[in-house]
């Protein structure tokens, strides 16, 4: 089941436990940090407006992944305002190929176009394939690169 967080100190060691699987190079005191803005719905990175966190509930409890989402007034390689952006996707290797990563972006496009978004844009590190990969499949085409990775963007 894909959900919000409701109860965040019941999901904060797995939503914990998924970012350092995804982030590996940011410790503990980061991820908690960036954890409670996001929950909150603050803006604290760039110049965002608000966030929006996702995750998918395993039958035990557990959680097995998550979508964190922010909306941007603009972006340089997007021709609308506002635009929904993919910040971190997440899916425990068990769970992949079931369908769920791509239920957790459509979550995300739907919460994306209730804010008045028409496009949505990610960014994916130029040597991560897999990554490239699961967002062509899901309809998102590279607006340009850069030395720290390629930009991809949807219309939704």
């Amino acid at each position: 089941m894909i959900r919000e967080i409701e109860d965040f100190q019941k999901d904060q060691s797995e939503y914990l436990r998924m970012r350092r699987t995804l982030w590996p190079h940011a410790n503990d005191e980061e991820h908690m940090k960036n954890m409670i803005h996001i929950y909150k719905e603050e803006p604290f990175y760039k110049h965002e407006l608000t966030w929006k966190v996702l995750v998918i509930e395993r039958t035990n409890g557990k959680l097995g992944g998550f979508i964190e989402l922010s909306l941007y007034p603009e972006l340089p390689f997007v021709e609308s305002s506002p635009v929904g952006y993919i910040e971190g996707w997440y899916v425990d290797e068990d769970l992949r190929s079931q369908g769920l990563g791509s239920g957790l972006v459509y979550l995300g496009e739907k919460w994306a176009k209730q804010k008045k978004c028409r496009h949505m844009a990610s960014d994916v590190e130029s040597d991560n394939v897999l990554s490239q990969q699961a967002h062509r499949s899901l309809g998102y085409a590279q607006a340009y690169k850069d030395a720290s990775g390629l930009y991809c963007k949807k219309s939704i």
